[in-house]
């Protein structure tokens, strides 16, 4: 650590707001400090001193005596020097030529406690004094001051005073030098101190940029001249406020909204501090403008209920949408027709001609959908290449023909994209309520029965829905009949996906991904049973299998001394809101014998942002269990970050989707960033999924994305295939 006397200034003989400024800056040390006179009488001190020694704050007031500070550590069990107060003081009254020693205690509170204990000597002058809790043998040194306003000034932190300099009060007050006032005036955040009565006395060049008032205009004013809120309003609002203590010295923390000079408005972070002198209590408020924050989450926002591709609505808002309209066709007896749609021969556009040609021609069909519905109509993007519009208020079944015709006229119309002459079809299922459903998943079931008709009835038509139409039906009974088979035959398998540390290059995880491989139909994908699965009751036990074959197979690998890497495995809605969900994560963890640090699960934003309340508990349980939780497919969802901000989990996973365009489409790059800014501004870990080219990769690290999982690097491959993969990734 850097000797105090080098960055404590010469002192000053003046008024009281010197001693606040010591004061506002003793507190916004990392550490417990106490400065002591020549006769070593206490005469000043900060929160963490009071935090640390557990002394009730308001019983420490001046002329304490460093015997009777300290008491409790002169009585414990010395690890390097039995005797440390006396040995301060013994060097102190010999006016020694040591200007700094430091010892380590046991010191015994609740629980075993080791502090660090930090002197400095000034002659004539008085003694500082500085403690911290103990670190790993690895780092013994104290937080050095220069590191604290390194980490103030990131803005990442809460802290809430920033300082280079130290000032000490002897008999007199003692105050701050202009170098001090030069740091707080270097702040990015606004800083104003306040009387008890919550009266501005002084503020920092911050608070002018971010309200544009003079220094001088901002003495005298009140905490609610500034803020726009309904519970501050008047002096009395405020007074309220700062007698209400929430813990220790800290009084009140919120996002707010603040006024400026000119009326306008801006989002604000506040913290209030109480402080003392002496026995006279203040109080600082730190003002952050979160502007920058509040449109990353508008982005956000937007994200949840629109298309980011085609800003048409989607899944999310469409069901807000199609069970209002159902609520209100109820009440006024009323039709409501769902359409869903998919592109024929869409896939070879893509193979074809790269995926910026196919995203291109999606935009082109959104706004010829678009042309082709009413305004009043709800036109959505579901996912992929498929779409779904809403009308209402249907006076003839026939005028929704009529738009489906017309629809399948405009989406084959040939299209010119960078000279290429591409030409696609459409088929169309369409139901009706009441007449084929009465809730809104049944009213897109049907449609998409009925779409799966037209598709087999020669594609670029229309069919309505009927109740004849059962081939989706049987089809749905078969592969629940052959996944019972499969289940029994050990048919399922995983596969891994690596997971890329984006600054060290090492392989830190695998996602296990579940594959069918069916004895007659050969290797089928996901898509084309998950959901089935969901809806035939098969995804717990399902679920089951892949959790406890991916513990055992981590646990393996590392039995064999392949590098140590963390197991993601996905968790289903069924899964997750299983009455035994917890244990059954538990009693995987057993079987397998895995460190439960190296499994991480991964959960979809529609999962949590319902029945919060259990959903917080049952989380909370999965983290004392050890276990490491992920929001997977983040962006496709709610995409809320409230609830983030309220789950314990520790990583974002950004979906695919966002990331395949990153380095053509300005949205998709901006929603990247944003999820990337916010998920480290609450400390989460940030992965991108889809990850397919060396462009990708460059543009996620210039991001700071953290983690990288796609085909650039390794396709999801079986087991032997990937513990070849570690072999020969750990040796590159």
């Amino acid at each position: 650590m850097a000797s105090l006397d080098k960055i404590v200034p010469e002192f000053n003989q003046n008024e009281s707001k010197g001693l606040f400024d010591l004061q506002c800056i003793l507190n916004s040390m990392p550490y417990g400090v106490a400065l002591f006179d020549e006769n070593l009488q206490l005469t000043n001190w900060n929160s963490h001193l009071a935090t640390l020694l557990e002394i009730d704050p308001l019983k420490i007031i001046n002329n304490i005596t460093i015997e009777y500070l300290f008491n409790d550590l002169t009585n414990c069990k010395v690890k390097e020097n039995s005797d440390a107060i006396n040995n301060i003081t013994e060097m102190f009254n010999e006016n020694t030529s040591e200007t700094s020693i430091v010892w380590r205690y046991k010191y015994s509170l609740n629980n075993s406690m080791e502090l660090d204990i930090h002197a400095e000597f000034f002659i004539n002058k008085g003694l500082i004094i500085s403690l911290t809790k103990a670190k790993d043998q690895e780092d013994h040194q104290l937080i050095e001051f220069q590191a604290a306003k390194e980490f103030l000034e990131s803005q990442t932190s809460d802290a809430i005073y920033m300082a280079e300099e130290l000032t000490v009060a002897q008999e007199e007050a003692a105050r701050a030098t202009q170098h001090i006032q030069t740091i707080l005036n270097a702040m990015e955040e606004g800083l104003v101190t306040m009387n008890d009565k919550g009266v501005i006395l002084s503020s920092n060049n911050a608070m002018s940029v971010i309200f544009s008032y003079t220094p001088s205009e901002f003495e005298g004013m009140e905490l609610h001249d500034l803020l726009v809120s309904q519970s501050l309003q008047t002096s009395e609002d405020t007074q309220a406020l700062l007698d209400t203590q929430v813990d220790g010295f800290n009084v009140y923390k919120s996002d707010e909204k603040g006024r400026r000079k000119d009326g306008s408005q801006l989002p604000l972070k506040i913290d209030i501090r109480e402080v003392y002198l002496g026995k006279e209590k203040h109080y600082t408020v730190l003002f952050r403008n979160i502007t920058e924050q509040f449109e990353a989450e508008k982005v956000i926002r937007q994200m949840a209920w629109h298309d980011s591709l085609t800003g048409l609505a989607n899944r999310n808002l469409l069901s807000e949408r199609l069970n209002e309209a159902l609520k209100m066709a109820s009440r006024l007896d009323r039709k409501v027709s769902v359409m869903v749609l998919d592109l024929d021969k869409f896939k070879p556009v893509n193979d074809l001609f790269g995926h910026g040609a196919g995203d291109k021609l999606l935009k082109i069909v959104s706004e010829r959908l678009s042309q082709c519905a009413r305004e009043v109509d709800t036109v959505a993007r579901l996912g992929g290449d498929e779409f779904a519009i809403i009308f209402t208020n249907i006076e003839d079944d026939r005028n929704i023909t009529k738009i489906a015709d017309r629809i399948i006229d405009s989406i084959q119309q040939p299209t010119d994209i960078d000279g290429n002459i591409i030409q696609i079809g459409t088929s169309i299922g369409i139901s009706f309520f009441p007449n084929d459903a009465d809730t809104p998943s049944e009213l897109i079931r049907m449609a998409d029965v009925a779409l799966y008709q037209a598709k087999e009835d020669g594609r670029r038509v229309y069919r309505l829905y009927n109740q004849q139409m059962d081939a989706e039906s049987n089809t749905q009974k078969q592969i629940e009949i052959d996944l019972n088979k499969a289940m029994e035959n050990n048919e399922l398998l995983l596969h891994y996906q690596p997971q890329i540390n984006s600054k060290t290059n090492k392989l830190v995880g695998a996602e296990a991904l579940i594959r069918w491989l069916h004895p007659e139909k050969g290797m089928i994908p996901p898509n084309d049973f998950i959901s089935i699965a969901e809806l035939c009751g098969l995804m717990i036990p399902i679920g089951q299998w892949v959790l406890n074959t991916a513990c055992k197979a981590a646990k393996q690998w590392q039995e064999k001394g392949l590098p140590k890497i963390s197991m993601s495995v996905n968790v289903s809605a069924r899964q997750f809101h299983a009455d035994n969900f917890v244990q059954t994560i538990q009693d995987a963890l057993t079987i397998s014998k895995l460190d439960p640090c190296w499994l991480e699960l991964e959960i979809t934003e529609g999962i949590v942002i319902k029945e919060t309340d259990t959903v917080v508990t049952k989380l909370e349980q999965l983290k004392t269990l050890g276990v490491n939780l992920a929001i997977d497919d983040f962006g496709t969802g709610y995409s809320s970050l409230a609830y983030l901000k309220r789950f314990p989990v520790d990583t974002l996973k950004i979906d695919q989707s966002f990331i395949r365009n990153i380095h053509e489409d300005p949205d998709d790059a901006a929603i990247t960033e944003a999820v990337i800014s916010l998920g480290h501004s609450l400390g989460l870990t940030v992965v991108a999924e889809g990850v397919e080219s060396k462009e990708h990769v460059k543009i996620l690290k210039n991001k700071g994305c953290d983690i990288f999982q796609g085909y650039y690097f390794c396709k999801p491959i079986a087991e032997d295939e990937f513990k070849k993969f570690i072999k020969e990734y750990s040796k590159s």
